[in-house]
């Protein structure tokens, strides 16, 4: 899963088209803790030259706030138009948990340069920073993602007027999902972050009503970012334990 977010800085120039030049060569980052250190392909597909700065945190997107237990290097550097660059991720050794996969965000927040003889002009200047997934997985770590999806447990849950899927994951991997769809019902609302974490239990608000559904069509990403789609059954209806 990637996620963009913009910035935007007011000023007295005028605005370039902007929009994600710098693509990665995968869409996550998956770090064994074996490895001293992994790497990571970009490229500058923009028609000119940016300043990219980049980091690890925990989904802030913020660089002042990261306490995330990762270094990249380098941290700031150019790209001209075309240009690639590989950029190193290197585990400080922090304690980590053992016995599951850890999740963090990798940042990748690209400044576009101001063109001369527009310093007289209005303008907005945006800088795009893309976040990539980074699972961390603990030494000793040999499950597969494909299996880890065949023991999720779905259940239909009322919430308040609604209806939510509660996903279960007792897995110590984590599962991202693209799309939750009951059969012959409602789906889950759009989410930015549609992930079940490692040992624990999420709920995806629904659409609608869910009406007989007992069914559960479902997209998720595997190691590789690639889309792949499921079924399983919905459990019983429970009561929300939200008031």
């Amino acid at each position: 899963m990637i996620r963009i977010a913009l910035a935007g800085l007011l000023c007295l120039l005028t605005a370039l088209p902007l929009r994600a030049g710098i693509l990665a060569d995968g869409t996550r980052v998956i770090y064994p803790a074996q490895r001293r250190e992994t790497t990571l392909m970009l490229a500058n597909t923009n028609r000119y030259p940016v300043i990219v700065q980049s980091w690890v945190d925990d989904g802030e997107g913020n660089p002042d706030l990261a306490r995330a237990p990762f270094v990249v290097l380098p941290a700031v550097f150019r790209l001209a138009p075309g240009e690639r660059q590989a950029i190193r991720i290197i585990y400080n050794q922090d304690p980590l948990p053992p016995d599951r996969e850890s999740v963090f965000w990798l940042n990748l927040y690209e400044i576009p340069p101001e063109t001369r003889g527009q310093a007289e002009t209005p303008r907005v200047t945006l800088a795009m920073n893309t976040q990539l997934k980074l699972f961390w997985r603990p030494a000793g770590l040999t499950a597969a993602l494909d299996k880890a999806v065949d023991k999720l447990r779905f259940r239909l849950v009322r919430e308040g007027t609604g209806w939510a899927i509660e996903c279960e994951n007792p897995t110590p991997l984590n599962v991202s999902f693209t799309s939750l769809q009951l059969a012959g019902g409602a789906g889950a609302a759009p989410d930015m972050d549609m992930m079940t974490r490692a040992f624990s239990t999420r709920r995806y608000a629904l659409s609608g009503p869910p009406g007989g559904a007992r069914q559960i069509r479902f997209s998720w990403l595997d190691e590789h970012g690639a889309a792949k789609t499921g079924t399983a059954a919905v459990g019983r209806v429970i009561p929300s334990s939200t008031p």
